[in-house]
């Protein structure tokens, strides 16, 4: 009886279909079609110092991975899923901007480091909020891991070495690259816990402090994607 519950809750549960996905997918590369793209060196997750120095005086320097939160896509299929940590991407000739909207303390992770420990990228979302911004959202997973067969069968794969349909972040010889599209926010949620003593000891990975802009955090329960967007959103044929 347990496991008819768990499957018929399963079954019924909104969420966009592959289609959706991949429509979504074509939208986002499209957006990107005239831009182009910048060696991306460095991942980074901003937070307040309180949040970090938690981490590092009462967690044993693990920060946990939580629960994706309601930001984007309402029906985007991670949302409530599965659980990992949010880094960005935005890099220029390799360098992060030195503001952020989510708080002052940065750490900063070689971007080869995080895709070595979670290699496999998949597309979840493309949404815009209040703003002319728009964000890509990518989910990195461990191979073999329960978010990675989650991820597996929910949202579209992308190849690290296709620069046409990956533009959000790819590889070219020896580096990264990411879209140097100046309204665009390449997300990564990576589906693993980070030890962040062992990342600052041996991974090359560091703390510094950053202007911040906006409200500072995020917000909680994060933003729903904005609806009346005509560049995220799914034709009106799709949707109904």
């Amino acid at each position: 009886m347990f496991y008819v519950a768990k499957r018929l809750v399963y079954e019924i549960y909104a969420e966009l279909t592959p289609s959706d996905l991949d429509i979504l997918h074509r939208a986002a590369v499209d957006y990107c079609s005239k831009s182009g793209s910048t060696q991306c060196n460095w991942l980074y997750r901003n937070k307040s110092p309180e949040y970090f120095n938690n981490i590092m005086d009462n967690c044993g320097g693990i920060m946990e991975v939580y629960t994706k939160d309601n930001s984007g896509d309402p029906l985007s299929p991670i949302n409530g899923r599965i659980d990992g940590l949010f880094f960005l991407a935005k890099n220029k000739n390799g360098i992060p901007p030195r503001y952020s909207y989510f708080g002052s303390m940065r750490l900063q992770v070689p971007t080869n480091v995080l895709l070595y420990m979670a290699p496999n990228i998949y597309f979840a979302d493309f949404y815009c909020m209040q703003s002319e911004i728009h964000q890509v959202t990518l989910v990195m997973t461990k191979p073999g891991s329960e978010s990675d067969h989650f991820c597996h069968a929910k949202l579209l794969p992308l190849s690290l070495t296709d620069r046409q349909n990956n533009p959000f972040l790819f590889r070219h010889g020896e580096h990264l690259f990411t879209s140097s599209k100046e309204k665009l926010e390449v997300e990564l949620f990576y589906t693993e816990d980070i030890n962040v003593g062992h990342f600052l000891d041996h991974y090359g990975a560091f703390f510094s402090y950053t202007k911040t802009k906006g409200q500072g955090h995020s917000t909680p329960g994060g933003i729903k994607k904005n609806p009346h967007c005509s560049v995220c959103n799914l034709p009106p044929a799709v949707q109904d």
